[in-house]
């Protein structure tokens, strides 16, 4: 091992000198073609100056303090008086033209020239004419260098083999190698900035290695000397790399740290003492983290980090024996002081000097929820069985509330962290009312939570709470309809009229929806949902309202009917309440718009009651067959479908006006639905009762009728819509009759065809064939007659 770190040293000072001669050879040219740039310029200076200067003698001005010249050419003046003398002049004029005539311009022309190109780079021969000098100067001396270096490193091999250097010289070799590295790289930081990271790597690595080696395979150390040893080598390196500003070092000295527990283990390992340590690099790293944008040694952190506690975690819940408990409490409180450290160590520094997060760092934040969350959640489900798990949820949204809170404060920070902040808050605090609660407490939590956020919303007017407010209503709606098939749907138990939980959780809901719709009053935003405008928000919430009091009567109605009555009085309740209905749809088109809408939502409760209750009419009819006294239940149901088929009916006749065109269409979608759902549950009761024998299986022949019938039961519908589609040159109808189809094919093509019987198979495919054959033909015929009828109506 130390023979491998000699030669490696050797062959590094090898390359440092060979570097370091070319380096000193390439200065050296470089300066000699500079001087000869220089001489060159200084030989064009000297031509310009000289053929400039030549033409006129240089007048040279008397000095500032000479006293002016004598006035005896001036004081007797010629009776005719002739021009002024031009001797006096003459040194006026002079002076002018030997200003004008200074060449101080001429000169920078020189300067202002582009500097010519280097002389091109000399060959081999130019350099070295004589191969022999060459030789003898230059080549003897790099191959010398390099055999010394293998000869001393051959001769440490030898010392060693023969042992003549001991296993503490061998140590002490190996540190003094690391250190001489270590004290190059630091002489070079400047000039080869690359070069010296890569000797401090290998300076770190050889100083690791010899402390591993000594205490492992030596003994010469005991196990905590060696650890502090590499917590201080740890420390120098994260410290070189902030001296140096390299990143690439303060690498080194993470991966180092991490490493360091491996290489001093002696297979009994404490926990406790592991994750202490590792939580105190991990304080270091934050530290570093506070002065220093090194987004990946934060990552680094992270992932060893992530990877150590989760495979200690994992293994010793599943090797856990009652011999071997796992520490459930302390694994929490590492968990949690974990979480809180790489949070920080993801925003500290772009909270400090102002910085935009970007998306690597919040998948860094949102993934170290995450998994803080699940490693939260696995723990706790071993303590007192996970009582505590929905507190731990709050808990979670309540430390992000906090630094949110915080955020929200300071004017300077970052608007996405805290939207995402408060996005984690809304999560948490949502999802601790299904891990804690159960049932309708979940319900009431969600209702009572989106009126909170709303009214925080006002306050604060942070739009995330508005959105979450509605998807967190929406959330306590769907609770609400689960909850009334738990209790009206399954639970048949009695229960107090009035004074139950079923009962009690509607007029809740009906109170929250009533605090919502009186809250959005106050509202002056027109947009108040990405899609949705707050006028149409009003109109859904005063129409839910309606709809929630009205099934809150009715269920309890229903709910204590059911005990009270015969099913032959609830279908004739229901038949009254749909011809009620027609009744109201019809006057709807003389009435207000409100009072369509309001009809309109107690049509869509009426058509999901009948839906629902298509189940009942079916147990009504087997055992019926099965010798029960359920005819008149089972024949009173035949009522009702043509009831719902007027309503649906008068639903698009009466009500189509409240719709623009995208509207109207999911409306004939939905009645088109609705009037197939209606007669195929006639054609399973008709075919049950037709196939039935005393020895027959009714699911086998549902079943059946399902895979034959409804192939051909749809494909015939799709051809009536398709006929009315053309015959009404409405384009909505044609659509969905071609949508059928194509759901009938598929249908019959990928789930039926395995288990059609032969006769199954012939009436199905031949029928729909024929269907669509006529289709096609109809379909070109009649829109040809159609269109040919309106261009005659136009002319």
């Amino acid at each position: 091992m130390f023979e491998t770190i000699i030669l490696l040293l050797l062959i590094v000072i090898l390359v440092i000198v060979l570097l370091t001669k070319s380096e000193m050879q390439a200065q050296m040219r470089m300066l000699n073609s500079r001087m000869d740039q220089l001489q060159a310029t200084k030989r064009e200076w000297d031509t310009t100056t000289v053929i400039d200067t030549a033409p006129p003698p240089v007048y040279t001005p008397p000095p500032a303090n000479t006293p002016p010249p004598p006035p005896q050419p001036v004081a007797p003046p010629p009776p005719p008086l002739p021009p002024p003398p031009v001797t006096n002049l003459e040194p006026v004029q002079q002076r002018a033209p030997a200003l004008v005539e200074e060449k101080i311009i001429a000169t920078p022309t020189v300067t202002i020239e582009d500097t010519p190109p280097p002389p091109p780079a000399p060959t081999f021969w130019e350099k070295y004419p004589d191969l022999e000098k060459f030789i003898g100067e230059n080549l003897f001396n790099k191959i010398g260098i390099g055999v010394l270096v293998i000869g001393i490193g051959f001769f440490l091999k030898y010392a060693i083999d023969k042992n003549w250097i001991n296993e503490t010289g061998r140590t002490f070799i190996g540190i003094l190698c690391g250190g001489i590295l270590l004290g190059i790289a630091h002489r070079m930081r400047k000039s080869f900035a690359a070069f010296s990271s890569v000797l401090v790597g290998g300076g770190v690595a050889i100083l690791y290695f010899s402390i591993t080696i000594a205490f492992q395979q030596y003994h010469l150390i005991g196990q905590a000397p060696a650890f502090s040893m590499m917590v201080l080598i740890t420390a120098f390196t994260v410290l070189l790399s902030i001296s140096y500003n390299r990143v690439e070092l303060a690498v080194l000295g993470i991966l180092g740290g991490f490493t360091a527990p491996f290489l001093v283990s002696t297979g009994h390992g404490n926990a406790n003492v592991l994750f202490t340590y590792i939580l105190i690099l991990n304080m270091g790293m934050l530290v570093l983290a506070y002065y220093k944008k090194w987004h990946l040694v934060n990552v680094i952190s992270y992932l060893a980090t992530v990877l150590l506690f989760g495979t200690w975690l994992s293994y010793s819940i599943t090797t856990e024996t009652p011999a071997k408990p796992v520490p459930y409490i302390t694994a929490l409180v590492f968990a949690t002081l974990f979480y809180i450290i790489f949070f920080l160590m993801n925003v500290v520094n772009n909270i400090r000097l102002h910085r935009k997060f970007k998306e690597p760092e919040m998948i860094l934040l949102l993934s170290n929820t995450f998994l803080y969350y699940s490693a939260g959640m696995v723990i706790l489900s071993h303590i007192h069985g996970g009582m505590f798990q929905g507190l731990f949820t709050a808990m979670v949204a309540v430390f992000n509330f906090i630094f949110a809170y915080v955020l929200h404060k300071n004017k300077y920070a970052d608007r996405l962290l805290l939207y995402f902040l408060i996005g984690l808050v809304l999560s948490f605090l949502s999802l601790a009312a299904p891990v804690q609660l159960k049932g309708h407490y979940i319900t009431l939590f969600w209702a009572a939570e989106s009126v909170l956020l709303l009214y925080l919303y006002q306050r604060s007017e942070l739009k995330l709470m508005k959105i979450a407010s509605l998807l967190v209503l929406v959330l306590a709606a769907i609770s609400l309809i689960m909850d009334w098939f738990k209790v009206y749907g399954y639970n048949m138990a009695d229960m107090t009229p009035v004074i139950n939980r079923g009962f009690i959780t509607n007029l809740a809901c009906i109170a929250a929806l009533y605090l919502y719709r009186r809250f959005l009053n106050k509202e002056q935003d027109t947009n108040f949902f990405p899609v949705l405008p707050l006028p149409h928000v009003k109109l859904l919430l005063d129409l839910a309202l309606i709809a929630l009091v009205y099934t809150t009567v009715q269920l309890e109605v229903f709910f204590q009917y059911h005990k009270y009555a015969t099913p032959i009085a609830r279908q004739m309740t229901h038949f009254v309440n749909y011809l009620t209905l027609c009744v109201l749809l019809y006057l709807s088109s003389k009435g207000q718009v409100i009072f369509r809408y309001i009809v309109m939502v107690l049509t869509f409760i009426a058509l999901i009651v009948f839906i629902g209750d298509n189940s009942t009419a079916a147990l009504f009819r087997n055992r019926w067959l099965q010798g029960e006294n359920y005819g008149r239940y089972f024949g009173s149901y035949f009522i009702i479908p043509p009831v719902i088929i007027a309503m649906v009916y008068m639903l698009w006749r009466y009500l189509k006006p409240l719709f623009n065109k995208k509207q109207a269409f999911l409306l004939q979608v939905l009645n088109t639905l609705v009037i197939l759902f209606t007669i195929s549950s006639l054609l399973d009761h008709l075919v049950v009762l037709i196939a039935f024998h005393p020895h027959a299986d009714i699911y086998n022949i549902v079943q059946s009728n399902q895979k034959t019938g409804y192939s051909i039961l749809w494909g015939t519908y799709a051809f009536v819509l398709m006929f009315l589609g053309l015959k009404w040159s409405d384009k909505n109808v044609r659509i969905i009759a071609i949508a059928l189809f194509c759901i009938t094919i598929i249908k019959l093509f990928l789930i039926d065809i395995r288990s059609l019987s032969e006769g199954g198979k012939i009436a199905a495919f031949i029928s729909l064939g024929v269907l669509l054959l006529i289709i096609s033909f109809m379909y070109q015929r009649l829109k040809k007659i159609i269109l040919d009828d309106k261009q005659e109506q136009e002319v």
